[in-house]
């Protein structure tokens, strides 16, 4: 079997009471492969076949009388307690084997609502245990067990018969005997054999009504069947029993009895009609389950699947492994191509690249000269650009002074001489000291290159001289009090620096005193030096 192949190989055992066969089902069609006693040769020649094929799986079906049924109402839970209840049910119910089952069928209608379940079991336990050790022994998948009231019940739905509110089906398998099975409402309630070996052929009609009598007495103490309900009775039998039984087998008002011979439903449910000996409607359910909905597991622990589970997990694992390489070469050949793409493009960027800079370098050669190198051209740009920056003009230090006048009244502007000097650290130091030693030197007297590097360098200053009057003065003393609050106000304009030249009071050694004239006050004159950084 290939790793990725999916086998639609199933294999079946039949148990019955004397001998198990095994049935191979491959493209539709049971095959027989085998027959095994349980003897030491049954047990050599039954190892034998499981090994080939070792990894089919396989189902046991029990065709014995040992089972038993029991139709029990428990209270309605959910979950692991429901587990747990059914479990302990189980437990008292069938002790002395392991291959048992609890199955929920509905709920009641009135009361409590609790569950109906169906409880059953396999009661003949060494029986089954004998060939399921085996099968475990060799690791085979076993994937589950189960009985043929089971495939009764699927049988009836395969006829259409699960409407019915009372079904009994009867069949007669040569091996088994006479089964009996009881279906309410297309769900599996009862089910029973009847050994036929001291049943006469010309009282197997009699046999048959007698043994209905008993089932339908049995359901109405269970209170399954009502007393007054007629029970429909479908035979399913090959054509020559139903000759044979048809005469003395009558409809009454406690039953109505119904045939259906083997043959024409295989040929209804499309399977080859020739059948062996004594197959009958057992393997007509088995095929038609196998062809449609497939086998279950009714009886078969955790414990016996196993190695079906383990099977599956192993099938599981190769199969996601399998997707994982597949999707993994899917986005490797995504991203393979991708990379070819994107390596395209950029070899198509470079040869774009190269032609671009082929161009440039046939566009510099036809350019003229550059008597100055790049760098030199950059500096002179940049130093250029930063002059600009640095322009200045005299209507900011209008604008200054017009603050100051406006809080000094008394004081009048007489001459404004706008010019930029150079600040040097020693103009800087004399700023705060003495006011002939703190004037800069102004712009007319140094050379415009040196003008240019100090405006490059961030040392130049908007050097004002301001020429103004007191008026009217009341005096000397009250002139040079008003020019030192206007000093004092321009000083608060942050910046800018204050030298008085010329006070209306001299307090100098060289200063000289001025008089009235005729008792008339003269205009107090004053001169200042205004130091105004220039834009960075």
């Amino acid at each position: 079997m290939g790793l990725f192949q999916i086998s639609t190989t199933v294999r079946v055992l039949l148990l019955t009471s004397q001998e198990l066969r095994a049935f191979t089902w491959q493209d539709s069609v049971l095959i027989p492969t085998g027959k095994f006693a349980a003897d030491e040769q049954g047990q050599d020649d039954f190892k034998r076949y499981l090994s080939s094929p070792p990894d089919s799986p396989l189902y046991l079906v029990a065709d014995v009388i040992e089972e038993d049924f029991r139709l029990e109402n428990v209270a309605h839970v959910l979950g692991k307690d429901r587990s747990a209840l059914l479990e302990r049910k189980l437990a008292q119910f069938f002790r002395t084997t392991e291959y048992r089952s609890a199955r929920v069928q509905g709920r009641e209608e009135s009361g409590r609502r609790d569950d109906q379940v169906l409880f059953s079991a396999l009661t003949n336990n060494e029986q089954i245990a004998f060939w399921v050790k085996l099968i475990l022994a060799q690791k085979v998948p076993l994937q589950g067990i189960l009985s043929v009231p089971w495939l009764m019940e699927l049988f009836a739905g395969f006829q259409h018969l699960d409407q019915i509110p009372h079904l009994l089906l009867l069949n007669l398998e040569l091996q088994s005997g006479l089964r009996q099975t009881y279906i309410q409402d297309g769900r599996l309630k009862f089910s029973r054999v009847t050994s036929l070996v001291t049943a006469r052929a010309g009282s197997l009609a009699e046999t048959i009504v007698s043994e209905c009598s008993h089932t339908r007495q049995y359901l109405e103490r269970l209170k399954l069947l009502p007393r007054d309900q007629p029970l429909d009775i479908h035979i399913s039998v090959q054509g020559e029993i139903e000759e044979e039984i048809g005469e003395g087998l009558e409809n009454s008002a406690l039953f109505r009895f119904h045939f259906h011979e083997t043959e024409i439903v295989a040929a209804e449910f499309g399977i080859d009609p020739v059948l062996e000996n004594g197959q009958g409607v057992v393997f007509l359910a088995l095929m038609q389950a196998l062809r449609t909905k497939g086998l279950f597991n009714i009886y078969g622990s955790g414990s016996v699947t196993r190695y079906y589970r383990l099977r599956q997990i192993r099938r599981g694992l190769i199969v996601g492994t399998s997707l994982f390489f597949a999707v993994a070469l899917v986005i490797g050949f995504s991203l393979l191509a991708d990379g070819f793409k994107q390596r395209g493009e950029q070899k198509r960027l470079e040869q774009e690249a190269k032609q671009l800079e082929q161009q440039y370098h046939a566009l510099q050669q036809n350019l003229p000269e550059n008597p100055l190198p790049a760098k030199a051209m950059q500096n002179v740009v940049e130093s250029v650009e930063k002059i600009q920056r640095q322009a200045v003009s005299p209507m900011e230090m209008m604008g200054l002074v017009s603050r100051a006048l406006a809080v000094c009244p008394d004081i009048r502007l007489q001459k404004l001489d706008w010019k930029l000097a150079v600040v040097t650290s020693g103009s800087e130091a004399g700023a705060e000291g003495t006011a002939g030693a703190g004037q800069p030197v102004v712009s007319e007297e140094v050379a415009v290159p040196a003008l240019l590097l100090a405006m490059l360098g961030g040392k130049t200053r908007v050097v004002t001289t301001f020429d103004g009057i007191v008026y009217p003065g009341g005096g000397y003393l009250n002139a040079h009090q008003s020019v030192i609050r206007f000093i004092t106000a321009l000083e608060q304009i942050p910046g800018l620096k204050v030298t008085p030249l010329v006070m209306p009071t001299e307090t100098s050694p060289g200063s000289s005193m001025k008089a009235t004239l005729d008792g008339a006050a003269i205009p107090a004159g004053f001169t200042l030096l205004l130091a105004y950084p220039g834009k960075p």
